[in-house]
């Protein structure tokens, strides 16, 4: 893994280039410095990276494109080769990978989620079955989304959780509900904006969150 020569079809030596042993010290290094269960950590990350698509040198813009977008204003010359140079080092599976980490931060673990709910596990387990909890299996771990936790509540659920569940999940994958859960919508105003979480644990009417849902706009 020590040669980090370009391939053949890689003469501006970024798109494929190998990962150098050092590289991968360093990234088992800072991964260790976490203090997370690194393993967990570095599967769940890898099995993500592979559903990634990969740099490819298709569907690049045209020459007409580049040059249009540069006599339009949108981009000087080099602003639009630093955007590509950025394309092709993998700056969207950079974001994507960023993404993912966050969202993955943001759950628990079946061990600490029957902690915080003062639950067995086995009841955990009950209620994700039930549609009563959202769990989601990330790299072979039942993980549990923190958006879904509210200290506020009796029972320390989100108010109208399994309402969310049922209208959430058919629709989409666990990063597209955490994103939805977080971002503030105009729909969902009381002295500004809400996020459709923040809207329930105040005492809003999951009705309108599930309008939203239904509605597929928030994109």
């Amino acid at each position: 893994m020590t040669d980090s020569t370009p391939s053949p079809d890689n003469a501006d030596g970024l798109i494929g280039t190998p990962v150098s042993d050092e590289a991968v010290r360093r990234l088992a290094d800072a991964i260790a410095h976490l203090a997370a269960d690194g393993p967990y950590l570095v599967d769940a990350v890898t099995e993500f990276a592979l559903t990634l698509r990969p740099v490819s040198r298709d569907g690049r813009l045209s020459k007409q494109q580049e040059e249009f977008l540069i006599e339009s204003g949108s981009f000087t010359a080099e602003e639009l080769a630093d955007a590509k140079r950025d394309v092709d080092k993998g700056s969207l599976q950079l974001g994507a990978i960023d993404a993912f980490l966050s969202n993955l931060c943001a759950t628990m673990s079946l061990e600490d989620a029957a902690g915080f709910l003062g639950w067995d596990e086995g009841a955990v387990t009950t209620a994700v079955s039930e549609g009563r909890l959202y769990g989601v299996e990330i790299s072979g771990r039942l993980r549990f989304p923190s958006w879904q936790f509210n200290l506020g509540s009796p029972d320390k659920l989100l108010p109208g959780l399994a309402e969310v569940i049922k209208v959430l999940t058919p629709r989409w994958g666990w990063h597209s509900v955490a994103g939805f859960m977080s971002t503030p919508q105009e729909d969902l105003v009381a002295k500004g904006r809400k996020t459709p979480a923040v809207f329930l644990r105040d005492g809003g009417d999951v009705s309108e969150v599930r309008a939203i849902v239904e509605s597929d706009d928030w994109w």
